[in-house]
């Protein structure tokens, strides 16, 4: 597969979908370089770890919030864990922040969306870069660390920035249309209420009890446990261990 030399030949969604679209294994690596508004910084180095075309792991100096932010911001551990994680680094504690919080009596399943979250976080900074030399490697062993499952196209690729946007700006406006006025307004909901995503991904109503959470995430366990995909295809099991991830997260949370 033929890559573009320089990222601002075409968009980062671009890249990443050529290399999902190809099922690529190996490490794609954005060297930055001067762009037009002066925001690159000339020589920093990003790497982003494919897996059957699944973006696994991304090495990257932009900031992203530490997992601990994450988690409390997504409603998936509470204050205290959090205040209790932060001591331990203050104090001098050198393991991962995620081998902390199991420490702490996290969950397993909470940990790996808390991570899955913060690969996305990665992911989101790179598009803020201007420009890049591009290179790519083939598949490296990535290091020996707690990883969330990789992440799918949805994560990465959708809603992104791509080439056809550019020339699309360039097309004769379009006239204005008149106004539609909808019959109703129905009541909005917050898009960003973690209990209410955590319902959207298990399937079940506002109100629904503690029963209807159990029962809804067992029927879809029942399909998409690790251990009923062990026949299937690579990239199926690592799109159905991260559902599954996400499901765990959003039932503990329901439940909690």
């Amino acid at each position: 597969m033929h890559l573009p030399g320089r990222l601002s030949t075409s968009t980062l969604g671009d890249l990443l979908g050529s290399l999902h679209r190809a099922r690529t294994n190996g490490q794609l690596e954005l060297h930055e370089i001067r762009g037009p508004v002066g925001r690159s910084v000339p020589g920093r180095l990003h790497r982003v770890h494919f897996h059957a075309g699944l973006v696994a792991a991304v090495d990257t100096g932009l900031p992203v919030p530490p997992l601990g932010e994450i988690l409390r911001r997504e409603g998936l551990a509470h204050g205290e864990a959090v205040r209790r994680l932060v001591a331990c680094l203050d104090a001098g504690d050198r393991r991962a922040a995620g081998e902390i919080l199991e420490g702490l009596g996290l969950s397993a399943d909470v940990i790996r969306a808390g991570l899955a979250a913060q690969l996305r976080e990665r992911i989101d900074a790179l598009f803020a870069i201007e420009d890049a030399v591009l290179r790519f490697h083939a598949a490296r062993p990535l290091p020996n660390a707690r990883r969330p499952p990789p992440l799918g196209p949805v994560d990465f690729l959708h809603g992104r920035p791509r080439a056809r946007e550019k020339s699309a700006r360039t097309a004769p406006p379009r006239p204005p249309q008149p106004p539609r006025t909808p019959p109703h307004d129905p009541p909005r909901v917050v898009a960003d209420d973690p209990q209410e995503r955590a319902r959207r991904l298990l399937g079940i109503p506002r109100g629904a009890g503690l029963g209807d959470v159990r029962r809804a995430f067992r029927r879809l366990a029942s399909v998409l446990h690790p251990d009923r995909l062990v026949a299937a295809a690579p990239d199926e099991q690592l799109r159905g261990a991260a559902r599954f991830a996400e499901l765990s997260a959003a039932y503990h949370l329901l439940l909690a």
